[in-house]
C-alpha cells in the first residue's frame, strides 16, 4: 500500500548542492541538524550514535523530485571464526 506524502505544509530551507567523488558522480545535499536532533530524540539515543547507526536513504524516481528516510545501518557480520 502507498503512502500518499503531503508537503505543502513542511518547513523549507534551501541548500547548496556540491559535487563530489571521482570525476563529481555524487552530489552532496546537507540534512538540517533539526532534522537529525528529532530522529535521534524520537530512537532515544544521541545524534553521534544516530549518525553511526543510521543511514539516509533516498527515494526517486516514480514521482517528482525525492524523498529520503533513514534506516538502521546492518552490521558487517564477524568472519573471524570463519
Amino acid at each position: 500500500m502507498r503512502k500518499s506524502l503531503d508537503i505543502a505544509d513542511a518547513l523549507k530551507r534551501p541548500y547548496k548542492m556540491r559535487a563530489q567523488g571521482e570525476k563529481g558522480l555524487n552530489t552532496v545535499v546537507s540534512i538540517p541538524r533539526q532534522v537529525i536532533t528529532r530522529e535521534a530524540v524520537k530512537r532515544g539515543i544521541t545524534i553521534k550514535e544516530f549518525i553511526k547507526k543510521f543511514k539516509a536513504v533516498a527515494h526517486y524516481d516514480s514521482f517528482d523530485g525525492i524523498f529520503y528516510a533513514f534506516e538502521e545501518v546492518k552490521p558487517e557480520p564477524d568472519r573471524t571464526l570463519e
